[in-house]
C-alpha cells in the first residue's frame, strides 16, 4: 500500500470514529432545560406548544409612560411557572411626574380644593387582565394585577417615599377593591372601613414576621399593607415583599421595587434578581401559590419583568386541617 493511500485511509477511519462518538454522545442525553424566566431566550405561545414544553401567554397590553405595561404567565407541561407583569423599555423611561392619576383622592381637609400629594392615592395605575390559561392547565388562585407607579412615592413617609413600582398581584375578584372607598382615616381609607381592614389575618394563614393587622397602613381602593420591614430599616432602596388584607384575609401579594432598582438590571450581567416569597402554613385556597419573586431585564425581548416564580401547590385550608389531626 502506498503512502497516499494509507493517508486517505487513516482519514476516512477517523472520520467515521468521530461521527460514531458524535452519535453516541447524544444518546441517552436529556434536553436541556427551559431558561428561567428573565433570561434572553423567548418561549413559544402556548398555542403553539404541545406536550411538557415550557410556553408563554401574555394578556392585553396598557399604556404607560412611552411604552406598555401587560400580564404574562408560563407553563410547563400544564403547570405554572411564572406570573409576571412586562414593561417595555421605554415605557420606563417615559413615565409621568406628577404625583397621582387622580382617580382615588378624598378631600380629607374639606376645605373644596384636592392636594394631588396628600389627598390621592394608588399614584398612576393600571388594571391588568391576566392571559387566558392554556388548555388543561393546573389553576392559579391570582385574579387580575394592579400596576402602579409612584413618582413620589407615599405614605408611610421615611419608608416609601421614593419613586417606586407597586405590582399587586390580585387574589380576589376586582368587586373586592372597589369596595374599599376612599375617606378620611388611615391612608385615606373610608373611615367606617378602618376597623374591617385591619381584622386580623389567622396566623395559620399569615407568613412569619408579618403583622397580623395593620389599620394605620390600611389605604382607600387598596386594602391594609402587611410589611415585614420594620421601620429601621428606613427607606427603600432596592425591592420588597408586601401582603394585602382586608377583611381578616390575604387578598393580593405584592412585590414593590425602586425604579432605579428595576432600571439596574438592564446592564447587570446577571439581568436578574430574586427572593423568597415568605409562606404561611397554609392557603385558604387551593392552588398554586410562588415560592420566588423576581426582577429582570430581558435583553432579547427589550423588556423589564416583575415576576412570581416557582409554583407549589396548596391543598388549602383542607390540608392544612388533615395535617392537623
Amino acid at each position: 500500500m502506498n503512502g497516499s493511500r494509507l493517508r486517505s485511509t487513516s482519514a476516512a477511519a477517523l472520520a467515521s470514529a468521530a461521527l460514531l462518538a458524535a452519535l453516541l454522545s447524544g444518546i441517552g442525553q436529556r434536553p436541556a432545560p427551559p431558561p428561567p424566566s428573565g433570561s434572553a431566550a423567548r418561549l413559544p405561545a402556548c398555542a403553539d406548544s404541545t406536550g411538557s414544553a415550557a410556553c408563554s401567554t401574555y394578556g392585553p397590553a396598557a399604556r404607560l409612560g412611552g411604552g406598555t405595561v401587560r400580564a404574562y404567565s408560563e407553563y410547563q407541561g400544564g403547570i405554572p411557572r411564572t406570573l409576571g407583569v412586562s414593561l417595555t423599555a421605554s415605557a420606563v423611561t417615559g413615565l409621568p411626574t406628577t404625583p397621582t392619576d387622580g382617580k382615588h383622592c378624598y378631600d380629607a381637609d374639606a376645605d373644596g380644593h384636592l392636594d394631588d400629594t396628600h389627598e390621592c392615592v394608588g399614584g398612576h395605575s393600571r388594571e391588568l387582565s391576566l392571559p387566558a390559561a392554556p388548555a388543561a392547565s393546573a389553576g392559579l388562585p391570582f385574579q387580575w394585577v394592579l400596576f402602579n407607579w409612584n413618582p413620589h412615592g407615599h405614605n408611610p413617609h421615611g419608608r416609601y417615599d421614593v419613586a417606586h413600582f407597586d405590582v399587586h398581584f390580585y387574589l380576589v375578584p376586582r368587586e373586592v377593591r372597589t369596595g374599599i372607598k376612599t375617606g378620611g382615616c388611615a391612608l385615606l381609607i373610608a373611615c367606617d372601613q378602618v376597623a374591617t381592614a385591619g381584622r386580623p389575618v389567622p396566623a395559620a394563614y399569615l407568613p412569619a414576621g408579618y403583622p397580623a393587622s395593620s389599620p394605620q397602613t390600611a389605604e382607600g381602593a387598596m386594602g391594609a399593607h402587611l410589611d415585614s420591614r420594620p421601620p429601621s430599616t428606613g427607606t427603600l432602596s432596592g425591592q420588597t415583599f408586601i401582603y394585602g388584607a382586608y377583611a381578616g384575609g390575604l387578598i393580593f401579594m405584592e412585590p414593590m421595587l425602586t425604579r432605579d432598582f428595576l432600571q439596574r438590571h438592564r446592564t447587570a450581567a446577571a439581568h436578574r434578581t430574586c427572593e423568597a416569597v415568605p409562606q404561611p402554613a397554609a392557603w385558604r385556597t387551593p392552588g398554586w401559590y410562588p415560592t420566588r419573586y423576581c426582577t429582570a431585564y430581558r435583553p432579547d425581548e427589550g423588556d423589564y419583568t416583575v415576576s412570581l416564580t416557582d409554583f407549589v401547590h396548596s391543598a388549602g385550608a383542607h390540608g392544612l386541617a388533615t395535617a392537623g389531626r
